[in-house]
């Protein structure tokens, strides 16, 4: 489990909640999101805090806490996140300027600048992708009318899907089966890599009696009809090969401001410190 699980599990919640609303043409709040969606994705620049948490039995075992800032018209990303684990806790800094990424992590005298190009960590994030989509074609088909909307005193806009027990046995082997098929890609590509500026989390193998427990989507559109927020939360629960229990709990938190007032400052960096790297290459 590394940085890019994050990146994919970023994609993931972003298609969740726009696959919900293409689909479910007929609920109240699809127009709102639907050009919500459209004035978010041409905003100059943005700034972006993204936290996720995965607990298993209630014991984190894979935190992170980012903030992305966007200037599109400048082409300069700024990413800091830190990232930690039951024993490991690791900050890194990402900058995105003159067409490449730099990595830099706190007590490397290195600076990484990343060669993303043909690498499997992209082809690993399209298939999850498709996968995702065709997941959320099955969940929504026949749940359209129990996607709810409210209307705060701000003027804000709360768009939500929460389906539990019962609600989801549709989906149930689906999300299952893609967990733990992209849980082994994931795992085998760590261990093809093994990169110094990377931790995992031990993830346990769930092996049988697999069920969906939550699946939880939300988001909020601000009066200027802009995505404020996005949330995704998942609960699994199962066994492992060894028959102990396991209850898994992702969560998604995304909050989005400073549209079209972020600034980012470009960093000096040092050439001398500068090693070429083929970021998720086997």
């Amino acid at each position: 489990m590394n940085k890019k699980l994050l990146a994919a599990i970023g994609i993931s919640g972003t298609l969740m909640l726009g696959s919900v609303y293409s689909i479910s043409a007929n609920t109240s709040g699809y127009d709102l999101y639907k050009e919500a969606l459209k004035k978010t994705h041409t905003a100059d620049s943005a700034t972006m805090n993204f936290n996720l948490t995965i607990e298993d039995n209630n014991k984190s075992i894979l935190s992170s806490e980012s903030t992305f800032k966007s200037d599109s018209v400048n082409q300069i990303n700024s990413i800091t996140t830190r990232l930690a684990n039951e024993s490991e806790v690791s900050n890194i800094n990402m900058y995105k300027q003159d067409g490449n990424w730099f990595v830099m992590k706190d007590g490397l005298d290195t600076v990484y600048k990343l060669n993303t190009t043909k690498s499997s960590h992209h082809s690993n994030t399209a298939e999850l992708k498709d996968d995702l989509e065709n997941l959320i074609d099955v969940m929504t088909k026949n749940l359209q009318q129990q996607i709810t909307v409210a209307e705060k005193n701000n003027g804000a806009t709360i768009i939500e899907l929460d389906l539990t027990g019962k609600e989801i046995p549709l989906t149930a082997n689906a999300l299952s089966t893609l967990m733990i098929k992209h849980a082994v890609m994931i795992q085998d590509s760590n261990d093809a890599e093994g990169s110094e500026f990377h931790i995992q989390a031990k993830i346990p193998e769930l092996d049988h009696e697999i069920t969906v427990k939550q699946i939880k989507l939300t988001a909020e559109v601000d009066k200027e009809n802009y995505v404020t927020k996005q949330s995704v939360k998942a609960v699994v629960t199962g066994k492992d090969k060894q028959g102990t229990s396991h209850e898994l709990t992702l969560n998604i938190n995304l909050n989005v401001s400073a549209y079209n007032e972020t600034t980012i400052t470009p960093v000096a960096i040092p050439t001398d410190k500068i090693i070429e790297f083929n970021h998720g290459k086997k």
